[in-house]
């Protein structure tokens, strides 16, 4: 078992991916779990999620976890730790511990183990075990991924933000005092930049993100 301290000392060192699910490959074999690692659902939107994860599963497993509709609405709505067997067949021997982490993110520590007693006190335990540690590993996520987050340049900003009101380009090159082929590259690039398929879906994101908050 290792020392609580040192648990806390180690997730706050935590500062890329590759330390990240080092981290998680550490304390799956000092535990002997057989899988274990942190998914997060991102809102991107309006009924859709980006799943992301950390840790290390294998391809089947993760993918049934990827495609779980029921993961995802236990996660946003509840923080009780659970057998994913309760959401879906099988894993009888796999714990959630859920987290509500911030705008429009959830998220999960996964944990499967090579047996797991059914009685709801054992399943407790370790979820109150873990739950001591969930902020600081939310806050390693929030360092590593801080690194990938996109930024759009005041100009995009300004432009994606009066689209987001029902303007169009010919009346935002207007209110702007810039030409609307300026207008059309700035929101084509706030586009390319959130991964979004058109000016409604990158309009959506960016409201999810936070960037359109003056």
């Amino acid at each position: 078992m290792v020392n609580i301290n040192e648990l806390h000392t180690r997730i706050r060192l935590i500062n890329s991916v590759s330390s990240f699910n080092k981290f998680f490959l550490d304390i799956k074999n000092t535990y002997n779990y057989v899988q274990m690692g942190f998914v997060i659902f991102e809102l991107s939107d309006l009924f859709q999620f980006d799943v992301s994860h950390f840790g290390n599963f294998n391809d089947v497993f993760l993918g049934n976890i990827k495609s779980n509709s029921e993961l995802v609405r236990y996660c946003v709505n509840e923080v009780k730790t659970i057998q994913l067997s309760q959401l879906s067949r099988g894993c009888e021997s796999t714990l959630i511990i859920p987290i509500s982490l911030h705008n429009n993110k959830f998220a999960c520590l996964v944990i499967e183990l090579p047996n797991l007693s059914a009685e709801s006190h054992n399943i407790q335990v370790m979820g109150d075990y873990w739950r001591i540690f969930l902020v600081e590993i939310f806050e390693a996520y929030r360092r590593v991924s801080s690194r990938n987050t996109v930024k759009i340049t005041r100009r995009e900003k300004e432009c994606i933000q009066w689209a987001s009101m029902g303007k169009t380009s010919w009346e935002i090159s207007q209110i702007l005092s810039i030409s609307q082929r300026t207008v059309d590259f700035h929101l084509t690039n706030c586009i390319r930049k959130t991964n979004s398929t058109n000016r409604q879906h990158a309009i959506v994101k960016c409201i999810l993100s936070g960037q359109l908050l003056t």
